[in-house]
């Protein structure tokens, strides 16, 4: 049977409308304490960002090292944040969405067997996808080289088209895995294989099916920006339109870098309103990605399974 694209879209909806204020319950909590940390975090690490940005590139390498310590000791304690409460937020909408639990209590704070799971997951997709593209860019290098050599110009052209299956390839890994969680969760195993074999023979259908909720959560961040930045998209477009320009990009890079950290500093004018729409941007986004796969996994093994 083919995947319903729309009907799995369309219950994927109601199901966030139907559930609103359960999808409340689980996220509330682990999404205020990761933003109490980043709050903690963020303009130390922007400071390190900006300092290290300033550091010439070729410079004294004792210099890149010393601008570099700090930013990294910030990144790990923030990764080491999103690694506690990210697979707790996920398992927890995923039990409802697959299993039907709910939390008794009026917040979901709990790590345990299915969390580790998909942190387990989590690794081993990366893993995974570092292996799918350092093995295939070396693979089309090689050949596009042989091609270069035999073909001359054309080997060039044939090298851009294998690139591009490379792309190609790598979306269809994305797919395969797309429902990797929900699996885990469902499964109560690290669902590597279940998610491979469970979206056999229906990568068009998820394509697609992901395709829809993308576009529509490219649209919440549009307007997200809009709200808590009106200044930000300017800038993307003004780095992009100068990514031929490195001193140019580097000076809009600090822009930015200062914007951002303007954005968590609770003495600037304005960052309470920010961080309370970071906050409700990121419960919706995080219920735009869990629930679809928790969905899609129902539609793939069906409603008997599911439960």
């Amino acid at each position: 049977m083919n995947f319903p694209v729309f009907k799995a879209f369309s219950a994927g909806l109601a199901y966030i409308v139907a559930h609103f204020f359960t999808i409340i319950k689980i996220l509330w909590l682990p999404i205020l304490l990761l933003m109490a940390v980043q709050t903690y975090l963020m303009p130390s690490m922007t400071e390190a960002e900006i300092q290290f940005g300033a550091v010439e590139a070729g410079g004294d390498p004792a210099a890149m090292f010393a601008a570099m310590g700090p930013m990294m000791r910030t990144m790990g304690l923030l990764y080491l944040a999103m690694a506690i409460f990210y697979p707790m937020m996920i398992a927890g909408l995923l039990r409802h969405v697959i299993r039907g639990e709910a939390p008794r209590l009026p917040f979901y704070l709990w790590f345990g067997a299915d969390e580790l799971r998909i942190v387990a997951a989590f690794l081993l997709l990366i893993i995974m996808t570092i292996i799918l593209y350092i093995a295939g860019g070396l693979l089309v290098m090689v050949v596009g080289l042989i091609l270069s050599l035999v073909a001359g110009a054309m080997g060039g052209i044939l090298m851009g088209i294998g690139m591009l299956a490379l792309v190609g390839v790598l979306i269809w890994f994305f797919v395969r895995m797309s429902i990797i969680y929900a699996a885990t969760v469902g499964e109560r195993k690290v669902g590597i294989a279940e998610s491979w074999n469970i979206t056999e023979g229906h990568f068009w259908g998820l394509f697609f099916y992901w395709i829809l909720w993308v576009f529509l959560m490219i649209v919440v961040g549009l307007v997200f920006l809009a709200l808590v930045s009106p200044r930000y998209l300017p800038l993307i477009m003004e780095m992009m339109s100068s990514m031929s320009d490195p001193t140019a990009m580097e000076q809009v890079n600090a822009r930015m870098l200062e914007m951002q950290g303007d954005m968590w500093d609770l003495s600037k004018p304005g960052a309470w309103v920010s961080l309370i729409l970071t906050y409700l941007f990121t419960l919706i986004y995080i219920a735009l990605w869990v629930v679809p796969a928790g969905i899609a996994y129902r539609y793939l093994v069906g409603e008997e399974r599911a439960r």
